[in-house]
């Protein structure tokens, strides 16, 4: 483990980062979320970038290293500054990394650590239009899909309506392992600009 990850992690084991509460993410990510500072303090990876604020993720299930594996075969693009720091088992155990495994149909009995610049959830307007139009991207014939897909672009940007469409084809080739679940929940805004991105679009299959 490099220097910043470990500095991270004592941290969270010494219960000195303030959990946050944000039932959005408990619920629908299975994810407790704790607060950072900016990059400039002591223990933040090295690649992070500067004037963000972040938030340290602890997980309980493998989707967002479902997704990590999506945006290095498709090079999805409008995605959070996320570096995963430690695996833990149940008893703050620190574990190898290829405890890690994907593609069976498990979930993991230890917790993920990750550390992810801060996002705003979106408008009741905007988490509508996702709920309504994006979530049954799985089950919808080609030609709907492709009026979806349009729609995003002129709405919310051609980048954007590319990476669901990248995504929902990486979907497709795994969906033994895993359901779509990309919703209005987990799309999310930068601060600074307003920027949408995706984050935790999958979900294991049971």
């Amino acid at each position: 483990m490099n220097k910043s990850n470990n500095v991270l992690l004592k941290q969270f084991l010494a219960g000195q980062l303030p959990q946050m509460s944000c039932p959005q993410c408990e619920n629908t990510f299975l994810t407790n979320v704790y607060q950072l500072r900016d990059a400039s303090v002591s223990g933040m990876p090295e690649d992070a970038p500067a004037n963000v604020q972040f938030v340290l993720l602890e997980k309980h299930a493998l989707g967002l290293e479902y997704f990590c594996d999506a945006i290095t075969t498709y090079g999805v693009s409008k995605i959070p500054y996320t570096r995963r720091i430690a695996i833990l088992s149940e008893d703050n155990e620190l574990l190898d990394p290829d405890v890690v495994r994907l593609f069976r149909l498990e979930e993991p009995d230890y917790r993920l650590l990750y550390v992810m610049e801060y996002l705003e959830h979106l408008s009741r307007e905007d988490q509508l239009f996702f709920d309504e139009h994006v979530h049954g991207l799985d089950w919808m014939d080609e030609q709907t899909r492709f009026r979806i897909f349009d729609w995003m672009s002129e709405r919310y940007g051609a980048d954007l309506a590319r990476d669901v469409r990248l995504l929902c084809r990486y979907f497709r080739a795994h969906e033994t392992f895993l359901s779509w679940d990309l919703h209005g929940n987990n799309l999310m805004r930068r601060p600074s600009t307003g920027e949408l991105v995706i984050l935790d679009p999958f979900a294991l299959k049971t």
